[in-house]
């Protein structure tokens, strides 16, 4: 049974910045010795809470921004199946199946360039089979725009790890035939530019966990967003997980963990009796499927089209 603590939740988030971190330097963080932190990692990746290791461009690489949508749906579709149409569209990397007493819901993260590629994707979910309605926002985000080219060592460098984001440098060396201090250089570099990520995806819906998303609306003359996320982060340090709010109102969809739901009804209580939020309203996810993201896509494309 899965149980994460404050530790785990600090390893799953700096693996997520960067999947390619040394079991010494999370050790030195988290005040634990590496092997206890790598039996750690094991435990999440066999539980499946780590569950995609892979290389991506940063958004600001590629000027791209993000969404989330909730799409609600007569329930007469065949979840699963819905669910394989809308991700296959490249703007759409995350799609969560929401508990609901009447008819389907889904919701759905993704990435867009741009006002025409938000147009698109918001006209592909409302022209769906059986979806009635659909609730798309822009996530606010505070990314610089990464500029500059990739070197032709960069890029051999970055088509071996694709297949294998967490290599050893040894072994991309043999694989490039490049020397280790070369590779070590380039690794260096890719990092230190910005424009490409190595990230451990988390399924924060693995196993026993529960994952709940809690949709609220706060008030913007009693409280500012900033020490809004600083109260959620004290209230609740280890159940609050990632922060989605709207880049055009006081909005957010907040990611909870908890261990059941009864848990789940305790923070959401609360939420709606703090007077400075207007309105929350809860929505488990009982399923969820990954896909690329569009920051993956197009690097992927780079790395395809420079190979050939």
């Amino acid at each position: 049974m899965v149980r994460l603590d404050a530790i785990d939740r600090t390893i799953i988030q700096m693996a997520y910045a960067n999947c390619r971190i040394s079991y010494e330097a999370l050790a030195r963080t988290v005040k634990l010795t590496p092997n206890a932190v790598k039996n750690r990692v094991h435990n999440l990746i066999d539980s499946h809470v780590l569950s995609q290791f892979l290389i991506t461009y940063a958004p600001g690489a590629i000027d791209a921004e993000s969404f989330q949508a909730v799409v609600l749906t007569t329930g007469n579709e065949n979840p699963d199946d819905l669910v394989e149409i809308i991700g296959a569209n490249p703007m759409i990397g995350h799609i969560s199946t929401i508990a609901t007493v009447k008819g389907g819901a889904y919701l759905l993260w993704g990435e867009f360039i741009g006002t025409e590629m938000l147009h698109d994707v918001s006209t592909f979910l409302r022209n769906l089979d059986e979806v009635e309605d659909v609730d798309l926002y822009v996530v606010l985000a505070n990314q610089e725009l990464l500029t500059g080219e990739f070197s032709n060592l960069h890029i051999k460098v970055l088509q071996v790890l694709r297949d294998n984001p967490l290599m050893q440098t040894s072994e991309i060396a043999q694989k490039t035939n490049i020397s280790p201090k070369t590779v070590r250089r380039a690794l260096r570099e890719i990092s230190e530019g910005g424009k490409v990520k190595f990230i451990a995806r988390p399924d924060l819906a693995a196993g026993s966990l529960v994952n709940i998303h809690i949709r609220m609306y706060w008030n913007e003359k009693k409280i500012s967003l900033e020490n809004l996320l600083k109260w959620l982060n004290e209230k609740y340090p280890i159940e609050f997980w990632s922060p989605f709010a709207s880049a055009t109102e006081p909005m957010m969809i907040a990611e909870f963990v908890v261990k059941d739901l009864q848990e789940a009804e305790r923070i959401s209580s609360e939420l709606r009796q703090a007077d400075f939020i207007y309105s929350s309203t809860t929505m488990v996810a009982f399923s969820s499927a990954k896909f690329s993201y569009l920051s993956q896509i197009r690097l992927n494309e780079l790395l395809d089209q420079v190979k050939d």
